[in-house]
């Protein structure tokens, strides 16, 4: 990420966070009018939002223990006042609307109403930070089947995507995923992009567990956008310690007559790192075989779906957070799931296996997805 990209993210978030507090304090002090006898004092909750530029830093900032409680503090902070507000605005809405109809309600809803609306928006956005905490820990396995002539031999193959190893993703999650993905017997893994941010507190822990993933026919990984906010080569070379193949740019037979190719995610552009653009990489494939295609982003240009069988994709997180999720599906045309394209071919989503930023899910459960091929 340049400089000036990180400023303007910086500048976005932190508008973001101001107004998220702003209307906040408002439904506070609207509920509880007493509360404007202290607004200075209550306005040092702006101050907080500066906490989380502390999140951006490389490693932990005080001891791990410490750094996971403070991460989550702020992850859990800025996930509740997403919540409340996203909420909020849906009723700020309804009650703007009732001016159309003064002669049946009030203009100003009472302060009594007002607290009830405050109360509502607040357990709703503990409720979402409290269930989605859990619902993140929570991965599930989906089962996909794709049937093909051109597969010769039965073969299970393992997606895993959008890990995010991070300050709050740890070893403690390797530790949960690995013996999930090791009971479902893969002839293959596939990781499509995502595998780690900026914070990790014991890496080389991380890597001893993903290394006991076991896949007779190999492990193969892309590039997301994260990998290169979080440093590229710096990323090939963690993931590789993982056990895992890179396959930017490449085009490799693993056995069976299934042939995989991997592009880059196109964030390498904004980052200064040779691009390899996707139909260099989709025209290397040979009608012959069974073709899957890695790509992070699930994007697709017209006359791309008939070099492959198969796309995995990842990257939406399919939408992580209710109502986020509703911005995310407008962004992205394909959100989750299995796709039907042109020629047959097909194209798997992942919702993601970890989380980026606050270990919350809500409405889109983490997945690990098990993919059977058959002739």
């Amino acid at each position: 990420m340049t400089l000036v990209q990180m400023l303007t993210f910086a500048a976005v978030v932190l508008i973001a966070a101001v107004l998220m507090t702003k209307y906040f304090l408002f439904s506070l002090k609207e509920a509880f009018p007493k509360l404007k006898a202290i607004s200075k004092l209550l306005n040092l909750l702006y101050v907080f939002n500066l906490a989380g530029f502390a999140l951006f830093q490389e490693r932990t900032f005080l001891n791990t223990e410490a750094a996971e409680i403070f991460a989550l503090a702020v992850y859990f902070y800025f996930t509740f006042m997403f919540v409340f507000v996203a909420y909020g605005i849906f009723f700020e809405i309804l009650i703007f609307c009732r001016r159309f109809f003064a002669e049946i309600y009030e203009k100003k809803l009472s302060v009594l109403k007002r607290r009830f609306v405050f109360s509502v928006l607040f357990l709703i956005a503990f409720e979402t930070v409290a269930a989605g905490w859990f619902l993140a820990g929570n991965v599930v396995v989906e089962k996909v089947v794709v049937k093909n002539p051109k597969i010769t031999e039965s073969t299970r193959i393992v997606q895993i995507s959008d890990i995010h190893f991070s300050r709050v993703i740890d070893e403690r999650f390797a530790e949960k995923i690995v013996p999930m993905i090791n009971g479902l017997k893969p002839d293959i893994v596939l990781f499509t992009g995502d595998y780690m941010d900026k914070g990790m507190a014991n890496p080389q822990k991380i890597a001893g567990i993903m290394n006991k993933i076991e896949a007779p026919l190999g492990k193969y990984a892309i590039s997301g956008n994260h990998e290169f906010y979080t440093g590229y080569f710096d990323c090939i070379e963690f993931i590789e310690k993982n056990g895992f193949e890179f396959m930017d740019g490449r085009v490799a037979g693993v056995g069976r007559n299934i042939v995989i190719g991997g592009v880059m995610d196109r964030s390498a552009e904004q980052a200064d790192v040779f691009y390899h653009e996707d139909e260099k990489v989709l025209k290397q494939f040979k009608d012959e075989n069974f073709n899957i295609y890695l790509k992070h982003r699930p994007e697709l240009e017209e006359g791309d779906s008939s070099h492959f069988d198969l796309m995995l994709s990842g990257h939406t997180h399919g939408g992580q957070i209710f109502p986020f999720t509703i911005l995310v599906k407008i962004t992205n045309r394909y959100l989750a799931g299995l796709y039907e394209l042109e020629n047959g071919s097909k194209l798997y989503v992942s919702r993601g296996t970890g989380a980026w930023g606050p270990p919350v899910r809500f409405g889109a459960t983490p997945e690990i997805t098990l993919i059977e091929l058959k002739p």
